[in-house]
């Protein structure tokens, strides 16, 4: 299967029939689609857990059609019905169609749809060819997200069915490089293949190709963006008529000098993998987007001036963001925000949780530092968080650089054993219960393999020896802290501390720093999950400054050897039930492929 046009294969047909059916039967999609993952060939479920995220939908941020300003707000969307990026267009107020040529697909996405947006009843039609079964003017909004297998509508046919705007989302033919469609693996071709793929494409075309190919009666000139760095796997949504939204570049970029240098000359809207053209009917060319509206209201409800949106970029976690900026210092001030929209079920609820607790850090905890919340609730039908936007930039930018990784570390350390809800106290068996076997529990569920399940309750009886009885105190838990969640100045030092969804607001010690050093070294190291663990767990493996951070915690906190090696032990289990709590499903095997248990 693959997010290109291409067939599925019969074996993921087959699994897709299953999954629906069980559906049918009353089960929900969670469950179906965690069999469905589980039955398919590991290929196949990699591409279709690619395919089926709703952060696929980050540029209706950018629609100027909206369903409150429209007399029939229906959306067509035109490609591989499994695509998530329907999801969030009915969650936003859209009555959605799906037109793809394969049965299978489109009852499978029918049910997801109805599932995961209550309110949306979508329709599916199969498309055998030939004209659109729909009248003139019957769809607010259309969507051509990708081709057909075996040919799809001509584009007069689409326009015709379109009152309001036509997005079509299209491969450039001069991409520099593609998205195999799983997670992370790209594709750069050599220069004869390069060549060859240039000189060979029947389908593709340049953005001039495709901008002349958008030029038809009674719509505007399309508005150009790139999906960067491909529409499959897409980080950011950037600007290719004016300067912003802009592609934000790092340390990390600027050292890549022949990058720079074509970005200087101006080929990235010639190299760029994928383009998302937006062409509106001229009566709304001049109409505000969603995005610019959801920044008047936010400036209405914050009392703060609308800065200029510098960056659009969807997440790996469901979520888009929003960013503003309102002038050139590295110091944020009034108008500078970080806008977190929810574009799944479970990002909406993790959002609502990131509010509280940066609220309640901020009131305890005023030596932490973490984002100032603005905003939290439903502004222009989404769901959305406002924060001010911290100084400085992620921690991954420094990622493999000694000094400010050092920096980092010592900050973390120093920051988080601030954050003690607790003293030090024995830990009981009903504390063991729901810190640590409940984890244990959920993990052992989702599994998916009987050599994992038994491990794990060997696991688990082994830190119930290690644990009950010993004393430790009790702390805020971010649960997810990575490098990426970091945000440092250009020495190191922790500016905030970001993205506080999956937190829990009375917890275990160590667990936070320990993550965020395991997780640091597998980046600089380009290891994988396991490796990590197994090095940063050894005593003699671990680099100066990573026992450095972790002693200083420890004795800051007073927490023993014995309850270190226990915690570094189960720690794969602690990063699994983050994941199981809050994914909208269930990786299969997950945590025996990252961690080999």
């Amino acid at each position: 299967m693959s997010d290109a046009g291409e067939a599925c294969s019969r074996e993921l047909l087959a699994a897709l029939e299953r999954a629906s059916d069980a559906m049918e039967r009353g089960a929900t999609f969670k469950e179906a689609y965690e069999r469905l993952l589980l039955d398919a060939r590991e290929d196949d479920a990699e591409r279709l857990m690619q395919l089926q995220r709703e952060a696929r939908g980050t540029w209706l941020l950018l629609l100027r059609v909206l369903p409150q300003n429209v007399p029939q707000a229906r959306a067509l969307v035109v490609g591989d019905a499994l695509s998530g990026s329907s999801v969030p267009l009915g969650h936003v107020g859209f009555a959605t169609t799906l037109l793809d040529t394969s049965s299978e697909r489109l009852r499978f996405a029918r049910l997801r749809n109805q599932r995961l947006t209550p309110g949306d009843e979508p329709d599916t039609v199969r498309y055998l060819g030939g004209a659109l079964p729909f009248e003139d003017g019957a769809f607010a909004l259309v969507v051509l997200e990708r081709a057909l297998e075996s040919g799809g509508p001509a584009l007069d046919e689409l326009r015709r069915v379109c009152s309001g705007e036509f997005v079509r989302i299209a491969d450039n033919r001069f991409a520099y490089k593609r998205s195999s469609g799983r997670r992370g693996v790209f594709r750069v071709p050599g220069p004869l293949e390069y060549a060859r793929r240039v000189l060979g494409s029947q389908h593709e075309q340049s953005l001039a190709g495709y901008r002349a190919e958008a030029d038809a009666e009674g719509f505007a000139p399309p508005r150009a963006f790139a999906l960067y760095p491909d529409a499959r796997e897409f980080t950011y949504v950037v600007g290719l008529d004016s300067a912003l939204p802009s592609l934000e570049v790092g340390p990390k970029e600027r050292g890549n000098k022949l990058k720079l240098l074509g970005q200087s000359l101006g080929l990235f809207p010639l190299l760029t993998p994928s383009f998302a053209l937006m062409s509106a009917r001229r009566s709304l060319a001049d109409s505000p987007t969603r995005a610019e509206r959801l920044l008047d209201a936010l400036a209405e409800r914050c009392g703060e001036p609308r800065g200029e949106l510098e960056h659009v970029v969807a997440t790996r976690g469901n979520s888009a963001l929003l960013m503003t900026r309102t002038g050139a210092g590295p110091e944020r001030g009034a108008g500078d925000w970080c806008v977190h929209i929810g574009l799944s079920a479970a990002q909406r609820s993790q959002l609502a949780t990131h509010a509280r607790l940066l609220e309640s850090i901020a009131g305890r905890f005023p030596a932490v530092p973490v984002p100032k919340l603005l905003f939290c609730g439903e502004l222009e039908g989404l769901f959305v968080t406002c924060e001010r936007r911290a100084s400085g930039l992620t921690a991954p930018q420094h990622t493999g650089e000694l000094g400010p990784t050092r920096t980092m570390l010592a900050d973390a350390a120093r920051i988080l054993a601030e954050l003690v809800v607790e003293p030090a106290a024995p830990l009981s068996a009903e504390d063991f219960e729901q810190l640590v076997a409940r984890r244990f529990r959920l993990v052992e569920r989702f599994c998916g393999h009987p050599d994992t399940a038994g491990n794990l309750r060997s696991m688990a009886a082994r830190a119930k020896e290690q644990l009950v009885g010993r004393s430790f105190p009790r702390v805020v838990y971010h649960a997810d802290l990575r490098s990426k969640h970091v945000q440092v100045d250009a020495r190191g030092r922790i500016t905030a501390l970001l993205d506080w969804g999956s937190g829990e607001e009375r917890d275990l010690p160590y667990f936070d720093l320990f993550h965020l050093i395991v997780h640091e070294r597998k980046q600089a190291e380009g290891l994988d999950a396991r490796t990590a663990w197994r090095l940063v767990c050894d005593p003699r493996a671990r680099r100066e400054h990573e026992s450095a951070a972790l002693d200083d915690y420890a004795q800051r906190l007073g927490l023993d050897d014995e309850y270190r090696r226990a915690l570094e032990g189960f720690y794969p289990v602690l990063v699994a039930a983050m994941a199981e709590s809050h994914w909208d499903y269930s990786r299969p095997r997950w945590l025996r492929r990252q961690f080999g248990i």
